[in-house]
């Protein structure tokens, strides 16, 4: 399962990204507000710094303006920017477009499975249902594991691409499933540190080598 970044701090992204197995980093129009900066200088900024897919939303919503967007905004980088377009009719119906230039679409803001379907018919590349927000509307998070099987099923190309987190257990419950990937914010992967478990386990280690008198070991410093 691949792993993305879902935010748009460029600073708390590259401590992350510096661990080295990330596989791109996924942006909105929510993000990029968060961010205080120009919408277009953090686009930038991420592909100057980062490697990878760089998945970037269109903001327009009349079709002619969403096609002439997403062209702009795939001249950026050909190579490395993926549209993101909110599920509409709108949204559909500029795929097809974007399928003729060659250019790789996600479909965002997906919450039930025969969204999914009409997104992989109209040639999506990826699909994005958002897990915190289907649990928050009482929908069971199983919805995600059918999505995918109706991927699996009709041996379409679409990935899943699970987004819209808030608890380790949503995560958990995502990483079951053999979807394609998951989008956490950077906070959501520094949870993952902070397990008191472990956070316990590094103390006992570190107490028990500090006691140990007489701690010959390999050279620390060349």
């Amino acid at each position: 399962m691949r792993l993305f970044i879902d935010d748009g701090n460029v600073q708390a992204i590259s401590e992350l990204f510096d661990l080295g197995f990330f596989s791109g980093i996924s942006t909105n129009p929510s993000i990029l507000k968060r961010t205080g900066r120009k919408p277009l200088e953090v686009i930038k900024d991420m592909l100057n710094r980062f490697t990878g897919p760089l998945f970037v939303q269109c903001a327009s919503r009349v079709y002619d303006e969403v096609l002439k967007e997403g062209s702009e905004l795939f001249r950026l980088d050909p190579e490395r920017i993926i549209l993101k377009i909110p599920f509409s009719r709108t949204g559909i119906r500029v795929l097809r477009e974007f399928k003729k230039m060659n250019i790789n679409t996600l479909i965002t803001g997906v919450f039930s499975v025969p969204q999914v379907l009409m997104s992989a018919e109209a040639g999506a590349d990826y699909v994005a249902p958002y897990a915190n927000r289907i649990e928050n509307l009482g929908i069971d998070l199983s919805v995600v594991g059918s999505m995918q099987k109706v991927l699996s099923n009709g041996d379409y190309e679409t990935k899943l691409i699970a987004a819209s987190f808030k608890t380790l257990t949503q995560i958990s419950k995502m990483a079951e499933l053999p979807i394609y990937g998951m989008s956490l914010p950077v906070g959501m992967y520094n949870e993952f540190f902070s397990h008191s478990g472990t956070l316990k386990a590094i103390d006992n280690f570190e107490a028990d080598w500090d006691s140990i008198e007489d701690r010959e070991w390999v050279p620390l410093k060349s």
